[in-house]
Protein backbone atom coordinates (compact mmCIF):
# COMPACT_ATOMS: atom_id res chain seq x y z
CA UNK A 1 0.00 0.00 0.00
CA UNK A 2 1.52 3.15 -0.76
CA UNK A 3 1.61 6.32 1.16
CA UNK A 4 -1.34 8.26 -0.28
CA UNK A 5 -3.78 5.17 0.14
CA UNK A 6 -2.46 5.29 3.81
CA UNK A 7 -3.11 8.77 3.89
CA UNK A 8 -6.73 8.88 2.44
CA UNK A 9 -7.25 5.61 4.67
CA UNK A 10 -6.58 7.85 7.83
CA UNK A 11 -8.33 10.44 6.71
CA UNK A 12 -11.09 8.35 6.07
CA UNK A 13 -10.89 7.03 9.75
CA UNK A 14 -10.86 10.14 11.53
CA UNK A 15 -14.24 11.40 9.63
CA UNK A 16 -15.32 8.00 10.53
CA UNK A 17 -14.37 8.14 14.50
CA UNK A 18 -15.86 11.98 14.90
CA UNK A 19 -19.22 10.89 12.86
CA UNK A 20 -19.93 8.17 15.81
CA UNK A 21 -18.13 10.25 18.20
CA UNK A 22 -20.61 13.24 19.05
CA UNK A 23 -23.07 11.56 20.87
CA UNK A 24 -23.32 9.23 23.98
CA UNK A 25 -23.14 5.32 24.07
CA UNK A 26 -24.01 2.81 26.30
CA UNK A 27 -21.67 -0.30 26.58
CA UNK A 28 -22.65 -3.83 28.27
CA UNK A 29 -19.64 -4.77 29.38
CA UNK A 30 -19.11 -8.49 30.52
CA UNK A 31 -16.95 -9.38 32.88
CA UNK A 32 -14.08 -12.74 31.81
CA UNK A 33 -15.43 -16.04 32.85
CA UNK A 34 -13.86 -16.80 36.12
CA UNK A 35 -12.22 -19.71 37.39
CA UNK A 36 -13.31 -20.28 40.80
CA UNK A 37 -10.78 -22.85 42.88
CA UNK A 38 -11.41 -25.16 45.53
CA UNK A 39 -12.81 -23.62 48.84
CA UNK A 40 -9.82 -22.61 50.65
CA UNK A 41 -12.56 -22.10 54.05
CA UNK A 42 -12.19 -18.72 54.27
CA UNK A 43 -15.15 -16.32 53.98
CA UNK A 44 -15.24 -12.93 53.33
CA UNK A 45 -17.97 -9.81 53.00
CA UNK A 46 -17.91 -7.02 50.87
CA UNK A 47 -18.66 -4.39 53.09
CA UNK A 48 -18.42 -0.93 50.75
CA UNK A 49 -17.37 0.23 47.66
CA UNK A 50 -16.82 4.13 46.81
CA UNK A 51 -16.27 5.92 43.39
CA UNK A 52 -14.05 8.53 44.54
CA UNK A 53 -13.20 9.60 41.14
CA UNK A 54 -13.46 13.13 40.36
CA UNK A 55 -14.86 14.79 37.36
CA UNK A 56 -13.13 18.01 35.46
CA UNK A 57 -14.47 20.02 32.88
CA UNK A 58 -11.73 20.50 30.32
CA UNK A 59 -9.05 18.29 31.91
CA UNK A 60 -5.61 18.81 30.31
CA UNK A 61 -5.06 14.69 29.44
CA UNK A 62 -7.83 12.31 28.03
CA UNK A 63 -7.25 9.78 31.02
CA UNK A 64 -8.40 12.44 33.27
CA UNK A 65 -13.19 11.84 33.60
CA UNK A 66 -14.70 14.03 31.76
CA UNK A 67 -18.39 14.63 30.43
CA UNK A 68 -19.62 16.21 27.71
CA UNK A 69 -21.18 19.62 28.81
CA UNK A 70 -24.16 19.97 26.29
CA UNK A 71 -25.82 16.27 28.48
CA UNK A 72 -26.96 15.81 31.52
CA UNK A 73 -24.30 15.65 34.28
CA UNK A 74 -26.41 14.03 37.18
CA UNK A 75 -24.47 11.65 40.18
CA UNK A 76 -26.20 8.92 38.21
CA UNK A 77 -24.70 9.66 34.99
CA UNK A 78 -21.37 10.08 36.74
CA UNK A 79 -21.74 6.63 38.56
CA UNK A 80 -22.54 5.03 34.77
CA UNK A 81 -19.53 6.98 32.82
CA UNK A 82 -16.76 4.81 31.88
CA UNK A 83 -14.97 7.20 28.91
CA UNK A 84 -15.02 10.20 27.05
CA UNK A 85 -14.89 9.30 22.92
CA UNK A 86 -13.00 11.59 20.77
CA UNK A 87 -12.61 12.22 17.12
CA UNK A 88 -9.54 11.75 14.97
CA UNK A 89 -7.79 14.77 15.67
CA UNK A 90 -7.99 14.33 19.68
CA UNK A 91 -10.97 16.58 20.39
CA UNK A 92 -13.35 15.58 23.12
CA UNK A 93 -16.87 14.60 22.28
CA UNK A 94 -19.56 11.97 23.50
CA UNK A 95 -19.61 10.46 26.56
CA UNK A 96 -19.63 6.33 27.11
CA UNK A 97 -22.02 4.95 29.75
CA UNK A 98 -22.37 1.84 31.28
CA UNK A 99 -25.64 0.32 30.60
CA UNK A 100 -28.79 1.14 32.44
CA UNK A 101 -28.46 -0.42 35.76
CA UNK A 102 -25.01 -0.93 35.94
CA UNK A 103 -22.74 1.68 37.97
CA UNK A 104 -18.92 1.70 38.17
CA UNK A 105 -19.01 0.53 41.85
CA UNK A 106 -21.27 -2.43 40.42
CA UNK A 107 -18.65 -3.66 37.98
CA UNK A 108 -15.77 -3.26 40.33
CA UNK A 109 -17.87 -5.13 42.95
CA UNK A 110 -18.05 -7.87 40.61
CA UNK A 111 -14.81 -7.94 39.67
CA UNK A 112 -13.76 -8.41 43.44
CA UNK A 113 -16.11 -11.05 44.00
CA UNK A 114 -14.96 -13.11 40.94
CA UNK A 115 -11.47 -12.30 42.02
CA UNK A 116 -12.30 -13.78 45.59
CA UNK A 117 -14.10 -16.59 43.92
CA UNK A 118 -11.48 -17.65 42.00
CA UNK A 119 -9.27 -17.88 45.10
CA UNK A 120 -11.26 -19.89 46.95
CA UNK A 121 -13.33 -17.74 49.31
CA UNK A 122 -16.79 -18.28 49.94
CA UNK A 123 -18.84 -14.76 49.29
CA UNK A 124 -20.86 -13.43 52.54
CA UNK A 125 -23.92 -11.97 50.86
CA UNK A 126 -25.62 -10.53 54.19
CA UNK A 127 -23.97 -8.58 57.36
CA UNK A 128 -25.83 -10.70 59.37
CA UNK A 129 -23.56 -13.59 58.41
CA UNK A 130 -20.43 -11.93 59.48
CA UNK A 131 -18.53 -14.46 62.40
CA UNK A 132 -14.76 -13.17 63.74
CA UNK A 133 -13.88 -15.27 61.17
CA UNK A 134 -14.80 -13.17 58.24
CA UNK A 135 -12.55 -11.19 55.81
CA UNK A 136 -14.23 -7.50 55.78
CA UNK A 137 -13.34 -5.73 52.55
CA UNK A 138 -13.57 -1.82 51.64
CA UNK A 139 -12.80 -0.72 48.62
CA UNK A 140 -12.07 3.18 47.18
CA UNK A 141 -11.90 3.06 43.10
CA UNK A 142 -9.26 5.80 42.31
CA UNK A 143 -9.84 5.40 38.47
CA UNK A 144 -11.80 3.69 36.01
CA UNK A 145 -11.67 5.16 32.98
CA UNK A 146 -10.95 4.76 29.19
CA UNK A 147 -9.58 6.99 26.51
CA UNK A 148 -8.26 6.92 22.76
CA UNK A 149 -5.32 8.77 21.98
CA UNK A 150 -4.77 9.43 18.03
CA UNK A 151 -2.19 8.24 15.92
CA UNK A 152 -1.30 9.22 11.86
CA UNK A 153 -1.42 5.25 11.46
CA UNK A 154 -3.55 4.13 14.36
CA UNK A 155 -5.36 4.82 17.21
CA UNK A 156 -4.59 3.90 20.60
CA UNK A 157 -7.44 3.00 22.98
CA UNK A 158 -7.11 3.07 26.70
CA UNK A 159 -8.47 1.29 29.78
CA UNK A 160 -7.02 1.98 33.35
CA UNK A 161 -8.13 0.87 36.79
CA UNK A 162 -6.83 1.94 40.09
CA UNK A 163 -8.82 0.89 43.45
CA UNK A 164 -7.73 0.91 47.39
CA UNK A 165 -8.67 -2.72 48.72
CA UNK A 166 -8.93 -2.47 52.20
CA UNK A 167 -9.18 -6.58 53.97
CA UNK A 168 -9.68 -6.51 57.33
CA UNK A 169 -9.58 -9.70 59.85
CA UNK A 170 -8.90 -11.33 63.34
CA UNK A 171 -5.18 -11.03 61.93
CA UNK A 172 -5.22 -7.67 61.13
CA UNK A 173 -5.77 -5.17 58.41
CA UNK A 174 -3.64 -5.12 54.80
CA UNK A 175 -3.67 -2.45 52.36
CA UNK A 176 -3.46 -3.34 48.62
CA UNK A 177 -3.09 -0.91 45.78
CA UNK A 178 -4.44 -2.35 42.69
CA UNK A 179 -3.64 -0.51 39.46
CA UNK A 180 -3.75 -1.75 36.20
CA UNK A 181 -3.79 -0.59 33.01
CA UNK A 182 -4.69 -1.94 29.00
CA UNK A 183 -3.73 -0.53 25.86
CA UNK A 184 -3.92 -1.65 21.96
CA UNK A 185 -3.86 -0.16 18.44
CA UNK A 186 -7.21 0.00 16.28
CA UNK A 187 -7.68 1.69 13.16
CA UNK A 188 -11.10 2.70 14.70
CA UNK A 189 -12.27 3.52 17.77
CA UNK A 190 -15.51 1.42 17.62
CA UNK A 191 -18.07 0.40 20.57
CA UNK A 192 -16.83 -3.53 20.29
CA UNK A 193 -13.32 -2.06 20.62
CA UNK A 194 -13.78 -0.16 23.70
CA UNK A 195 -15.72 -2.80 24.99
CA UNK A 196 -12.20 -5.10 24.21
CA UNK A 197 -10.09 -2.95 26.12
CA UNK A 198 -11.98 -2.31 29.30
CA UNK A 199 -12.77 -5.89 29.45
CA UNK A 200 -8.79 -6.44 29.05
CA UNK A 201 -8.18 -3.77 31.41
CA UNK A 202 -10.76 -5.70 34.19
CA UNK A 203 -9.26 -8.64 33.25
CA UNK A 204 -5.77 -7.68 34.46
CA UNK A 205 -7.45 -6.15 37.78
CA UNK A 206 -9.15 -9.64 38.84
CA UNK A 207 -5.42 -11.07 37.60
CA UNK A 208 -3.41 -8.48 40.01
CA UNK A 209 -5.89 -8.79 42.82
CA UNK A 210 -5.94 -12.57 43.10
CA UNK A 211 -1.94 -12.79 43.35
CA UNK A 212 -2.01 -10.38 46.32
CA UNK A 213 -4.95 -12.36 47.72
CA UNK A 214 -3.50 -15.36 49.89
Amino acid sequence: MNITSKLIICVISALAIGGCATSRSTLDIQLPKGQPSQSNGKQVYINSIVDKRSFQVSPPNPDIPSLDPSEDQTEQIKMRAIGRKRNGFGKALGDMLLKDGETVQSLTDKSIRQAFEDKGYSIVANKDGVTKDTYIVDVNIEKFWAWMNPGFWQITLSSEISTDVIIKSSKGTTNQQISVKAADGYQVATESNWMEIIQKSIQLYINDLKSKLN
